[in-house]
């Protein structure tokens, strides 16, 4: 474990985990944004037809690794701070982004959102992460 080497089932993207998101991630150049579009199921809901704000925190943590990872970084997770702006509709497809923001010797600073199909973020983050390996 403490290579942090991924085996293909992390909750979030790992194609192997049966109870995962399986979500797939690719690299816009142009905004030099990771990004995926997610449909969640109704068991991550929280209230009524309103998406769980643990997966919502999840999904925005993921995509700042992601954004990272595609730098050549391996990081984890030292602070993240969520806003949710407004509840996050069930039964809609969202857009994800996340961004690297800086990178200081081992940390590095990103930023995500969740974008609901009406083109409105939801939820945004922030986030410190430490390079490993």
């Amino acid at each position: 474990m403490k290579d942090f080497n991924p085996d293909n089932y992390c909750f979030v993207c790992g194609q192997a985990n049966p109870i995962g998101l399986k979500l797939t991630f690719e690299y816009n150049n142009e905004t030099d944004e990771m990004i995926s579009q997610i449909k969640f199921a109704q068991h991550f809901q929280g209230w009524e037809n309103v998406l769980h704000g643990g997966i919502i925190s999840t999904v925005l943590d993921e995509v700042m690794v992601k954004a990272a990872a595609q730098k050549g970084i391996k990081c984890v997770t030292a602070e993240l701070n969520v806003r949710f702006k407004k509840p996050a509709i069930m039964d809609q497809e969202f857009t994800l982004k996340g961004k690297i923001t800086e990178i200081r010797r081992r940390l590095i600073s990103a930023e995500a959102s969740l974008i609901a199909s009406d083109n409105i973020s939801v939820a945004s983050a922030s986030g410190k992460f430490v390079q490993v390996g």
